[in-house]
Formats: structure tokens, sequence, C-alpha cells
């Protein structure tokens, strides 16, 4: 059964500057967060996503409106009572960066320890059950300042999940982890979410992995009103091209993947059965062709096991594909 984990009112966000009047960054927002669920923040740089995450979570104060935690008013609930509803990993690191890793994570026990603050033999295992997850159990005896950012940021990640909130709130999780550890990181949170009931919201500004993985979108962009759904209503909707698009990009509804208008004229017929077809066609996109299904001078077929280049009345055969793509170069002048 869903439960409602976050709720705003009129909620308007902004960075105040002593008694002077601060212009918010969107419109006032209004929002519900059930749970579980896995949702995605994204919008332009500047829009506003660091400052919303943390206005939900407490860090800042809204310009107006307000925020509701599982149901209860933000502004009425101690750093405590905050702190076992929701963990939060912000993009920034501690400045005691000579703390062992596993010292980092143990933190996130801190709201269930008794007066003198030891952890005990439950705590010990989720702090090692967590570090298993976020894969650094390895790392283990490090200080902070010899990892890498990416390692840094696993260990963030793993003292949010010892911290055993409902609700996880993480902004640019991925930033610093390569493109086989961004796809580890989202396999980890929806296996949060799917076999623990947790609700993860997390702000990214590599659409191609929000859309992939993530089944609520939030938007955000300066002076328009906030929008959410999955990425496949907003992208029917256009509400995700209406956000990013830009002059020579574009938003492609049908792949969910952004695209470099082509300004050129030049374009190849591909046969339909071309193996690596869709490999081909970023390969000539790169290199300034569209595919056209209309007759054209270029067009290329393939006969095992080499791809056929058709040139007017010439053929040439190309064993692979960057082959095929220096003979189609060779005809440039």
């Amino acid at each position: 059964m869903s439960a409602m984990i976050l709720r705003t009112h009129s909620l308007a966000i902004g960075y105040g500057h002593g008694k002077l009047e601060t212009t918010p960054l969107v419109p006032p927002i209004h929002l519900e967060l059930q749970g579980p669920a896995f949702v995605a923040l994204a919008g332009v740089n500047g829009a506003g996503k660091s400052t919303l995450l943390k206005t939900i979570t407490g860090l800042l104060q809204p310009l107006a409106g307000e925020v509701e935690l599982n149901g209860k008013p933000l502004k009425t609930l101690s750093a405590h009572e905050i702190a076992l509803s929701v963990s939060i990993v912000l993009t920034e690191f501690p400045d005691d960066l000579f703390l062992r890793v596993e010292d980092v994570v143990a933190m996130g026990r801190y709201p269930y320890l008794e007066f003198w603050g030891r952890p005990g033999e439950d705590d010990r295992r989720i702090v090692e059950k967590s570090m298993e997850l976020c894969n650094i159990s390895h790392l283990k005896g490090r200080r902070i300042i010899s990892l890498s950012d990416g390692e840094k940021q696993k260990t963030f990640i793993a003292k949010a999940i010892a911290q055993d909130t409902p609700l996880i709130v993480l902004d640019e999780p991925a930033a610093f982890l390569d493109y086989p550890g961004k796809l580890e990181l989202m396999y980890l949170l929806r296996k949060l979410v799917v076999e623990q009931g947790k609700t993860i919201l997390f702000s990214s500004h590599d659409l191609d992995l929000v859309l992939r993985h993530a089944d609520r979108l939030w938007l955000l962009a300066p002076g328009i009103p906030f929008v959410e759904g999955s990425p496949e209503k907003l992208a029917v909707e256009g509400q995700i091209a209406s956000f990013f698009n830009r002059r020579q990009i574009a938003f492609d509804t049908q792949t969910l993947h952004f695209y470099q208008t082509n300004q050129t004229d030049n374009t190849i017929r591909l046969a339909p059965d071309l193996p690596y077809r869709k490999l081909i066609i970023n390969a000539l996109a790169r290199n300034g062709y569209t595919e056209t299904n209309e007759i054209s001078w270029f067009s290329i077929s393939f006969s095992k096991p080499d791809y056929l280049l058709h040139c007017g009345e010439i053929t040439h055969k190309c064993p692979d594909i960057d082959t095929l793509i220096q003979q189609i170069k060779s005809y440039e002048t």
C-alpha cells in the first residue's frame, strides 16, 4: 500500500539575502510523493534542483509555502525526527577527510544510538551490509582523503543506506562515477525500492540515464511551472522537449534520446537488414550524414561478410564500419 512520504503546498524555493526580497527560482511547487518510488529530478543548470532537494529535507528554509514529511509539517520536526525519516547525499564532501570509510558509513546509525553513542552489533551489521551493497567493503580501513571522487560518493551513499530511512534523497549521485558505475548505482537504487520499499529521489544531469531507469520524472526550469510524470508521459506530451530542446539539439520521443539536428544535405539510404544498423547511423551522424528513405546517390547494403557502399554505379566492399565511413569520406571534396 502506498504511503504519502512528501507533500508541498505552494512551495517557493530560492536563497534569501538578509531582509531583501528574493524572487523564487520557479513558480510555486505543488507536489505529492507516495512511496515506494524511484523518482528523478532533472532540469537545466541553475533551475534549482539542489535548492529544491535542500528545501524539502530541511537544510534550507522555503521562501514561502510548506513542506510535509510523512504527513507532518517539516518545520515542526526536530533534527532527530527528520534524520529518522530522510537521509540525504549532497555533492559536497565533508571537511574531515581523515575519517575511515567505515566510520563515515557508521555515521548513518547515529539517529538510532543511545546516549553514549556506542554502536551495537545490529548497527555494525547494517554498516557492513551497506558497504557490501555499494561494493566498497574492500575500502575498509582507508581514509576518505585517499579515495577517488567516485569512491567517496559510494561511501556517502552507503552512509545514507545505513541510516535506514523511508526516503533517501541524493543530489547528483552519479556525478563522479564512470558509466558502468552509473549503471550499478541505478540497479542498486532500484533494488532498494523494490526489495526494501524505499523511496528514492535523486537529481541528475544525465538525462539518458534518468529516462532509462526512473519511474517518475520531476522537471524544473527557471520561471516555468514544475511538472512531473512518467518519462514516457512527459515525452509524449512534449514536456521533455520543451524543457531541454536547444538550437540543433532535439528530443526523439520514440527512443527517449537527444540528438543533434543535422543541417547538412548529405543523405544515405540504408538497407533495413544491415548488421549493427544503429551503430552505422550513429557513425554517419557524427560525420555529417543522415539516413533517408528516398533515392540517394549513396546507399549501403550488406552481403556477407562485407558492407556494400553503392556510389552511383560504383560499389565498394567494406569489411567493417570504420572502412565504410572512410570510403564515404573519400568522396568529400
